[in-house]
């Protein structure tokens, strides 16, 4: 279609050869073959002129029209590849997107102005193809084998109270006397009723717990403890401001609970667009610098694409 239509609008097969690299029979070949596969003449050749059939005539009109619609194509595709700009559709935990991507949104603005953020906030795993979401944060050990994801941080997790509550129950010295407190269960963990710990020698210590309140909510477990109502096993960046104010006392401390990764994920299905990247490292630089979410990650590690 191309040679068709460069052909007409040169008016030379000569001057198409060279346009494309190739010799004056190959160009006349694949007219030749054009008109084969559609049954009719485009083209009333002479030695020295060639004109539109009326057939051709018709063809070149739609050819052009094709040939205009697959370049807008190939050039939103190259701005979409090239330039950072664009919708990004972010899914995160609630109070992860809260505490540490909105308020980090400013400085990515302003070395990406032309990003728009969609941020869907959710304690429960989003279906990232069915809500049409390009990246999404997850902490803890990822279930679903068919995402892509990128380690980018990890969440520390620690045993916190309130110093009113411990005020008033005392203060556990060992993990095995929780079983005389109130815990406060986040039904998110995958087992709700045991707490894990690592104590100096790195062996494990299960404890079964039990309390009077439990929640599917990171933050109304947070605001549970900041009310005395029991004890916490949560990851630590929920709770940054609370431990640095003195609100909420991090409890047990020679005993520790295991880390959990956090990471992004993508579809699987789809390459993440320059955007997406940008998105990403930007937050896991920010991540490397914050003492709430965790480790320092080697620059190989943090860069790292792997199958969960």
């Amino acid at each position: 279609m191309e040679t068709f239509a460069r052909i007409v609008e040169t008016g030379s097969f000569s001057a198409v050869a060279r346009e494309m690299m190739t010799t004056q029979p190959a160009v006349s070949k694949q007219l030749q073959a054009l008109e084969k596969h559609l049954g009719t003449k485009l083209l009333v050749r002479s030695t020295r002129s060639h004109s539109l059939t009326e057939a051709g005539r018709l063809y070149y009109e739609r050819c052009r029209q094709v040939l205009d619609t697959l370049e807008e194509a190939r050039l939103e595709v190259h701005r979409a590849e090239h330039e950072i700009s664009g919708l990004l559709r972010v899914a995160a935990p609630a109070a992860f997107g809260r505490l540490h991507i909105v308020p980090r949104l400013a400085a990515f603005y302003e070395r990406y102005p032309k990003i728009k953020v969609e941020l869907q906030l959710d304690d429960s795993f989003v279906d990232l193809v069915g809500a049409g979401i390009d990246v999404a944060f997850r902490v803890g050990e990822l279930k679903d084998s068919r995402l892509i994801a990128r380690r980018i941080g990890t969440a520390h997790r620690a045993t916190l109270a309130s110093p009113a509550y411990l005020a008033r129950y005392g203060e556990p010295r060992h993990p095995s006397e929780l079983a005389h407190h109130q815990c406060l269960v986040y039904t998110g963990l995958a087992n709700i009723n045991e707490w894990i710990y690592k104590d100096e020698g790195n062996a494990d210590i299960v404890v079964r717990i039990g309390g009077n309140f439990r929640s599917n909510s990171s933050e109304a477990i947070r605001q549970a403890v900041r009310e005395g109502l029991g004890i916490s096993y949560s990851t630590q960046w929920i709770y940054g401001d609370d431990i640095r104010h003195g609100r909420i006392k991090p409890i047990l401390t020679q005993y520790r609970p295991p880390s959990l990764p956090l990471n992004v994920v993508f579809q699987p299905a789809r390459r993440p667009s320059l955007k997406v990247n940008h998105f990403v490292s930007f937050f896991a630089d920010a991540f490397r610098q914050d003492p709430d979410i965790g480790e320092m990650l080697t620059e190989t590690a943090s860069k790292s694409i792997t199958k969960d």
